[in-house]
């Protein structure tokens, strides 16, 4: 059987890439939540000597915790990825890397993989970071952009559709825009990509963007509390994704 060291596995798309992918592969989880310490780690000591691939879905991935602390989101999003992305490389394991479209400024959508990252958070500088440093280090990795989490995951962080429905979001922005993207189909075009010899930054994410608020408003059919988004988050993050995840 095929076997995959995955990072974040108790996260949102790493528990959604395990579901799907446990029946058939033998999955070495790793994980925050689970004791596993992935800024003082050593690839060499926490990949199994059989893995065939490697997906990183961990990450530091809160925007309040990353400012309060960024010398471990920094160890986390930048440095971790940069040593497994050399470790994969030295023994020739494919390698996959998530990213997200938070590396962007949303003053010049929509965004495809030419477009300039300007991040305006500390975690965006930092996912920038590790992503510069897996290509860097592992020129045949791919790393993944994708956007707004959406789909039920049933992990500890939950995704904005999960918010919607459960009522922890109750007020919506107008004037954001994400590319709103189903975590099952993320998670089944990764399970493809593994196995693909595509390389290099990749965005994957649902065709089209919507705002917060409208897209509140197609899963709940009801008025909803209409606000404006804060003036230090990217309105506009509008992706052209060269692969597009649809809901099946």
């Amino acid at each position: 059987m095929r076997e995959l060291f995955l990072t974040g596995a108790t996260g949102r798309l790493g528990r959604t890439v395990r579901t799907q992918l446990e029946s058939s592969w033998i999955i070495h989880p790793c994980s925050l939540s689970g004791g596993d310490d992935l800024t003082t780690a050593e690839p060499r000591d926490v990949v199994p000597e059989d893995t065939d691939f490697v997906l990183n879905c961990a990450a530091m991935s809160s925007r309040a915790g990353c400012a309060s602390n960024p010398s471990a989101a920094f160890r986390l999003n930048s440095l971790w990825p940069q040593k497994l992305a050399a470790f994969c490389a030295g023994t020739h394991t494919r390698m996959v890397h998530i990213s997200t479209d938070l590396v962007y400024s949303g003053g010049i959508p929509p965004y495809t993989e030419k477009s300039p990252a300007v991040p305006r958070s500390v975690y965006g500088w930092t996912k920038l970071l590790g992503d510069v440093a897996v290509l860097n280090r592992n020129p045949r990795a791919c790393v993944v952009r994708t956007s707004v989490l959406t789909g039920k995951a049933g992990a500890k962080m939950t995704t904005f559709s999960e918010d919607i429905f459960s009522g922890r979001a109750s007020s919506f922005h107008v004037d954001c825009f994400r590319n709103h993207t189903d975590i099952a189909g993320l998670a089944r075009f990764l399970s493809k990509c593994l196995f693909s010899s595509m390389s290099g930054l990749v965005l994957a994410a649902a065709p089209y963007s919507m705002s917060r608020a409208s897209y509140a408003y197609t899963l709940l059919k009801k008025d909803i509390n209409l606000i404006n988004g804060p003036s230090h988050i990217p309105h506009d993050l509008t992706l052209r994704p060269s692969v597009k995840i649809v809901k099946e």
